[in-house]
């Protein structure tokens, strides 16, 4: 088998990458061996070790491991310099590198001046670190070279001084990024009493200010702030604070002059983050501009394929399933279905149950219901899911639609199984809620009793819309309306219009 790190390496290559690798590489001769194996490779997806060995004579595993070890290397060398200046960190690790090189030289005038001018990124970076290096070499350079004693003692102080408020400010950067990750993982990984019990503690640190922020503030601090303030706005439930958060972090992003940021990690997920709180937040009309703006930045840089798939496309597909475009959603499903299978791996298990819950919702809307209830079975049957106990309320609703659709198809004779083991299995997750009892009952007691005439059907939906009409002002049962709109299902019997139909009035007017 080949090198996997190898092969994922080339294919997330660009085509600017792959032209400057093998223009600069094919300089050396004995490179020529090393292209080839890059073509072969770079031309066959499912290439195979045997393959590549018939094509290129090599004699024996251990010589194609070498190979592929130095074609790694090599590329990795090209790529170093193809990205030199396309990011001030990498800039900034270069010249780390000159400064060394000066020193061991003795050329410190040359090494002093490269100093400066890496201080000035490393500043721009907010890289406290590669700051504390630098004033390591100005130490040493004035140890070398100080001709004064009184002055060069001075001069150490002054370092001195530098290096303890250097170090303070990065006390205080590690202490936002771990309380930053620390919220991100425990939310992620659902361990309840954990959070309730960190919560109250952030809570008191909001309290006395410690998240506020301020002008002092670098822009890695910044980002650390507002990451960490949106996650603690979302666990709280206040969403509109949330989107705040998302707003203003996006603008920080957007506003600094650090090279490359639009590329960058921080930028594609504060994007995605905004783009669901827009949701959320019912601003069905700024969305649009954010998600242009993900795929303008991140569509042609390939190692964001699979994440723009896994987040971004999710909540694409989420959105239109929310607002009732119906025509979007299905137009997406082929090219969901296609990476379901090349994204298998890198795909979450959230984002898969939610790619199989909209997909279902599509079809239902599409009134399809065969599709529909095909994609609630892998939904339902997905074991790989079951087994890693990734359940909550996407897996709780998926049994009550499943439930829907087999009502929408007239399925009537397998209603009361289906009824049944979704009682059992719904429990097994939480207890029910009023609204969803109310609504399953209804569909077991609808699918049963043969209507004498259509009024007869219309009277019983317009009671059972009274009923939980008067259920949904109690807070705690409008979790419901957060996974399904209930109500546009009602009214699809009651004014003879698709469900999709019916949402999109209500959602953009």
């Amino acid at each position: 088998m080949l090198n996997k790190q190898l092969v994922q390496l080339i294919f997330s290559l660009t085509k600017s990458e792959k032209r400057y690798f093998k223009v600069n590489a094919s300089i050396v001769k004995t490179n020529k061996s090393l292209i080839k194996m890059f073509d072969l490779i770079d031309s066959q997806k499912n290439a195979t070790d045997s393959g590549i060995m018939k094509q290129l004579r090599i004699p024996s595993k251990s010589n194609l491991s070498v190979m592929e070890s130095r074609l790694q290397t090599l590329i990795l060398k090209h790529l170093r310099s193809f990205h030199a200046n396309t990011s001030q960190e990498i800039e900034l690790h270069h010249l780390l590198i000159e400064i060394e090189i000066l020193y061991t030289k003795r050329l410190y005038k040359n090494c002093a001046k490269c100093i400066l001018k890496a201080k000035k990124i490393a500043t721009n970076c907010d890289n406290h670190l590669a700051l504390l290096g630098l004033l390591k070499w100005e130490s040493l350079i004035e140890k070398e070279q100080g001709k004064y004693l009184i002055q060069s003692q001075n001069k150490l102080k002054e370092i001195l001084q530098k290096e303890n408020q250097l170090l303070k400010k990065y006390e205080k950067l590690i202490e936002y990024k771990y309380h930053t990750f620390n919220l991100l993982l425990l939310s992620k990984n659902k361990v309840v009493a954990q959070l309730h019990e960190e919560m109250e503690y952030y809570t008191k640190l909001f309290k006395v200010g410690f998240f506020e922020i301020n002008a002092n503030h670098t822009f890695e601090e910044k980002l650390y702030l507002l990451n960490f303030k949106g996650m603690y706005y979302m666990s709280k439930g206040k969403i509109e604070k949330c989107l705040l958060a998302y707003v203003q972090l996006v603008e920080e992003i957007e506003s600094s002059e650090k090279k490359n940021i639009l590329k960058s990690n921080e930028y594609f997920l504060a994007l995605n983050n905004l783009l669901l709180l827009e949701v959320l937040n019912k601003n069905y009309d700024r969305y649009r501009t954010t998600l242009k703006k993900i795929h303008d930045n991140f569509d042609d840089l390939v190692g964001y394929k699979p994440l723009l798939f896994n987040i971004t496309t999710c909540y694409e597909l989420g959105i239109y399933c929310e607002i009732g475009d119906e025509k979007k959603a299905l137009a997406l499903i082929p090219e969901i279905e296609k990476n379901l299978k090349l994204f298998d791996e890198e795909t979450n298990e959230i984002s898969k149950l939610l790619f199989y819950l909209n997909i279902a919702i599509t079809y239902l809307f599409n009134e399809n219901y065969s599709k529909s209830i095909y994609w609630l079975n892998v939904f339902l049957n997905d074991y790989s899911i079951k087994r890693n106990d990734v359940s909550s309320n996407i897996y709780y609703y998926g049994h009550i639609i499943n439930i829907i659709a087999h009502f929408e198809a007239k399925n009537y004779e397998s209603i009361t199984y289906l009824y049944n083991q979704s009682v059992n299995n719904l429990k097994k997750i939480r207890p029910l809620n009023q609204f969803d009892e109310t609504v399953l009952k209804f569909i077991k007691k609808t699918a049963s009793k043969k209507f004498v005439n259509s009024k007869e059907q219309i009277a019983s939906f317009k009671a059972l819309k009274e009923k939980l009409e008067i259920l949904i002002k109690d807070p705690k049962e409008t979790i419901s309306l957060h996974f399904f709109d209930f109500f546009s299902w009602i009214d699809s019997h009651l004014k003879k219009e698709k469900i999709a139909t019916l949402i999109r009035k209500k959602k953009l007017g």
